[in-house]
């Protein structure tokens, strides 16, 4: 069974400070270098959520060298609650799904919310075929889709 292994760049950038005491260190001061490669590791379905999400939160046009990838779901946040918009972004939520072959999408449900956009996904992650539920809320107010 094939394992995937990425690293996450979340938190990466705050600086690691201790409180140590001796040596001339004082309260929050950066003792060691941070190395990002080994700050933080995800391995198997997290890190493919994680890169669903990922996707998720890049504006369509906003990737360098590549200007097909990422979502257009940004548009859609202030649009009225329909069942064509909804229809609409069940489609791109998929379509940007289907560039992962790692994905399946079993149900994907989407609602209105006060500051944003709600999307409710059933998936899995193969090989591993562990089905999970997924809840995304396209936030307006800090223009970042998050896990809820």
């Amino acid at each position: 069974m094939a394992t995937y292994i990425g690293f996450s760049s979340i938190n990466a950038s705050e600086p690691r400070t201790t409180s140590q005491k001796n040596g001339g260190y004082g309260p929050g001061t950066i003792t060691e270098p941070i190395v990002f490669g080994k700050k933080f590791k995800m391995v198997d379905s997290p890190l493919v959520v994680r890169d669903f999400l990922n996707a998720l939160n890049i504006r369509r046009g906003e990737k360098v060298g590549n200007p097909s990838y990422g979502t257009s779901i940004w548009d859609f946040v202030f649009e009225p609650n329909t069942v064509n918009v909804q229809q609409a972004l069940e489609e791109e939520i998929r379509r940007v799904a289907t560039l992962d072959p790692r994905l399946m999408l079993n149900r994907v449900n989407v609602y209105a919310r006060d500051n944003g956009i709600l999307v409710q996904i059933e998936l899995s992650v193969t090989p591993f075929n562990e089905v999970g539920d997924l809840s995304l809320l396209f936030d307006s107010t800090s223009n970042t889709a998050q896990i809820i």
